[in-house]
């Protein structure tokens, strides 16, 4: 008993030198963290191999015992390097603090309540002391970096690539987003920049636009679509789909797809997504909803046949009307001129409305006489082509209309197709019918058959 008293006691020579009052003590024993000396080193819950389990010795070697003052093995990161084999490896791209030997400045050398014993509890506090604010305070922030997870594209030590980073490019970023990778493999149509790197439409670390675009989606299009921006700008007519909201990616897929023009959908029901109803704008102008045109009971005109709405209309803005590509009359009553039937005739022949006789050039004839040029080729209330047909579906052949905007009234066709000709009885004529083999005798015109239930506005 006498000895460990004394023992105990020369553990606790006093020293004004050292800890004030209190001398440093000897410590007979080779685990520093016994006791109550440096047991705190060994309270956390991610410890340095060594600290953990008490060799203190693998990083600290004896000045003078008796003083109880120690040195470091080895200086600077030297010290680390001894086992940390693998950060010693050679890179193009070398973290400035591991250049520089300063490993202590990310990591406790003995333990922390952080994973690779970093000093911050969160990895992005911790890169933070150096990277200032890489979000810059925009709104819309990439997952990695709103979660902190700087690693998941940075490497902490070293790279064979710049700004340290996992990966290369665009397979980089396909390492996260598989779902991406996965259609990217797949698609007919790739969007030329999928060829090379996502930092060319996107920000790596945050944005005031969606998905962290470098730009707004239309501005950022237009930055390689120039043809389509020109257009765009010197409309007369807009497409408001193109100048406003999500512009392009309205209509078109951005990454790759598997129609033509990196389309969503089918053309016809890539525009039904807006024209499958009526449309008031902003002059009170009502654009009449189409949702027929997906109707294939229909007689559809040849390009809605085909899903080609752009084979009449120009999608991104024009300089006529409706946004169509041609001149085409708006007015029931027109008088002729081949010029304001362009839109037509980018299909069908003109001389269908210039010969007033034919056998084979329309099947609306009576006998030879061509009923098309009968009803259009005037110079006073020639009546345009939309007087009898339809531009986008009807349930008649040839896409006959049931009924014709006229003013405030609709005015009924009531059209009655035969295998050689057919008949009508409009609101502007008595009944008249015709016949391609036997012609029906002609007959002067009288009232209407049917008279409107309200006024009557002629255009």
């Amino acid at each position: 008993m006498r000895s460990r008293v004394l023992g105990l006691l020369a553990v606790m020579v006093v020293s004004s030198a050292a800890w004030g009052a209190v001398e440093r003590p000897v410590v007979p024993v080779k685990n520093c963290t016994q006791g109550e000396c440096h047991a705190k080193e060994r309270n956390y819950k991610f410890q340095h191999g060594p600290a953990a389990l008490g060799a203190c010795d693998v990083c600290h070697m004896p000045a003078d015992e008796k003083k109880h003052t120690y040195t470091l093995k080895q200086k600077d990161k030297a010290l680390c390097d001894f086992c940390h084999v693998e950060k010693m490896a050679a890179a193009k791209v070398v973290h400035k603090p591991v250049a520089d030997g300063q490993c202590l400045g990310c990591h406790n050398p003995h333990g922390s309540g952080v994973k690779a014993m970093l000093r911050r509890d969160e990895l992005a506090k911790l890169c933070a002391d150096c990277h200032k604010d890489v979000t810059q305070g925009r709104k819309h922030v990439h997952g990695p970096v709103a979660s902190g997870s700087c690693a998941a594209c940075h490497n902490a030590h070293r790279s064979d690539l710049p700004k340290l980073l996992v990966g290369q490019g665009r397979e980089l970023c396909l390492g996260c987003h598989d779902q991406m990778s996965k259609q990217l493999a797949t698609v007919k149509v790739l969007h030329k920049p999928m060829e090379g790197d996502c930092q060319q439409c996107h920000e790596v670390h945050a944005s005031n636009e969606i998905m962290q675009l470098k730009q707004s989606p239309l501005g950022l299009c237009v930055s390689c679509h120039d043809p389509v921006k020109q257009l765009a700008e010197s409309a007369k007519f807009k497409h408001s789909p193109v100048t406003q909201g999500d512009g392009c990616i309205a209509c078109h897929t951005p990454h790759g797809g598997d129609l033509a023009k990196l389309m969503k959908s089918d053309p016809a029901k890539a525009c039904l997504t807006c024209h499958n109803k009526a449309i008031t704008m902003a002059d009170k102008r009502v654009v009449p909803a189409v949702a027929e045109i997906a109707d294939k009971k229909l007689s559809l005109h040849g390009p809605i046949r085909e899903g080609n709405c752009a084979g009449c209309h120009t999608p991104h803005g024009g300089q006529v009307s409706r946004l169509l590509s041609k001149p085409y009359p708006e007015t029931f009553y027109e008088s002729f001129d081949v010029e304001k039937y362009a839109l037509c005739f980018s299909c069908h022949d003109k001389q269908l409305v210039l010969l007033d006789k034919t056998t084979g050039l329309t099947n609306f004839r009576n006998g030879d006489q061509n009923l098309h040029y009968a009803h259009v080729n005037k110079t006073d209330k020639g009546r345009s082509c939309r007087a009898c047909h339809s531009t986008h579906a009807s349930a008649h052949p040839a896409h006959v209309r049931e009924s014709v905007p006229y003013g405030k009234w609709e005015l009924p066709i009531n059209f009655k197709p035969t295998k050689t000709g057919g008949s009508c009885a409009p609101g502007c004529h008595q009944e008249f019918g015709y016949d391609r083999v036997k012609a029906v005798p002609s007959k002067s015109l009288t009232a209407p058959a049917t008279r409107p239930s309200a006024e009557v506005i002629q255009k």
